[in-house]
């Protein structure tokens, strides 16, 4: 693993140092459109499905129904926190956390490095607390600034580009020409 000693330090005070603290405020950006909401009001609402005045107004903003935004913010992915790691101080990890970081990062700071490591501390720290386990809660929970900021024209745009890589993989993994190289095709 290669840690320099900017790294160590860095593990270091967010695993021991007490005054470290998580996001308590999340800010959504589009265009000039900004709206902010309480980390503890998400969280409330993933465990209990009760809607505050201030999230049943942003979600009729955003479009989103009650029963989309739980699935969202509910949905548990698995986070091996030994390959996570590697692959997350590796080059491609590097510039996966480099992109993540226009989407989601520190407010109000515009530092890549800052919001790069406040990702990757969030996603290891996340894991590590859950059992190699994580959701959107459980990141913000962990991110280690009081408030985090998501640009969703940002987000858009990735899961568009995430949407059509997935179209091109299942057209090249259902393609025809494979099926005639293979005698597999009905015509």
């Amino acid at each position: 693993m290669n840690l320099n000693y900017s790294n160590i330090i860095l593990l270091l005070v967010l695993f021991f140092y007490p005054s470290a603290k998580s996001a308590e405020k999340l800010f959504l950006y589009k265009g000039t459109f900004s709206r902010s909401i309480n980390i503890e009001e998400l969280s409330k609402f993933n465990t209990t499905k009760e809607i505050s005045q201030k999230l049943e107004n942003l979600m009729k903003i955003t479009n989103l129904n009650d029963k989309d935004l739980h699935n969202f913010l509910s949905y548990k992915i698995k986070i091996p926190l030994k390959t996570s790691s590697k692959l997350m101080n590796s080059k491609i990890g590097e510039v996966f956390l480099s992109r993540l970081s226009k989407i989601i990062y520190t407010n109000k700071i515009s530092n890549k490095k800052t919001s790069t490591k406040a990702i990757r501390s969030a996603i290891i720290l996340s894991s590590y607390k859950n059992n190699e386990r994580m959701n959107l809660i459980d990141f913000f929970k962990e991110y280690p600034n009081k408030n985090i900021a998501i640009d969703l024209n940002a987000l858009n745009k990735a899961l568009e580009k995430v949407e059509s890589l997935k179209e091109l993989i299942d057209f090249y993994s259902n393609s025809p020409f494979q099926k005639l190289k293979d005698g597999s095709s009905s015509t």
